[in-house]
């Protein structure tokens, strides 16, 4: 339940952004820290959104540029791919293979896409067995 009390609000001044521009940058992260706007994006969420809606890194440089350009900070390409690298570890294979996808009109049309398996599955499940210990997380 919402809780509109005086305490609770912030007053942002009226007539635009120049007000809100006029502040320091300090002073607009505290505004938005209290009106509870995050605007760093962790590389766990930004790995999540790459796999979520299928972004190659190139495509995810341009969002990121451009969440950048809008005032959020979506780290850096480096500490997505050592986390992408931590967590698949030596148990993911990775191969170009030709699958069949429809097309608009109907037909069906043979190409090259991504096919990923694990050669071993009692190592991945090992390997996640010993991330989720040592981060004290329970299983699922």
């Amino acid at each position: 339940m919402l809780d509109a009390s005086k305490e609770n609000c912030i007053h942002i001044p009226t007539g635009g952004t120049d007000e809100v521009r006029a502040l320091s940058a300090d002073q607009r992260q505290q505004l938005l820290h209290s009106a509870g706007i995050k605007l760093n994006i962790e590389p766990t969420q930004g790995l999540a959104i790459k796999s979520m809606i299928g972004l190659p890194w190139y495509r995810l440089r341009t969002l990121s540029r451009w969440l950048k350009h809008s005032g959020i900070s979506f780290g850096s390409e480096w500490k997505h791919r050592a986390l992408c690298r931590e967590l698949i570890g030596d148990n993911l294979e990775v191969e170009l293979a030709p699958f069949s996808f429809k097309l608009a009109d109907g037909d069906e049309e043979i190409r090259g896409a991504a096919h990923a398996y694990t050669p071993s599955l009692t190592a991945k499940i090992t390997q996640l067995l010993e991330q989720n210990e040592m981060n004290d997380k329970p299983i699922r």
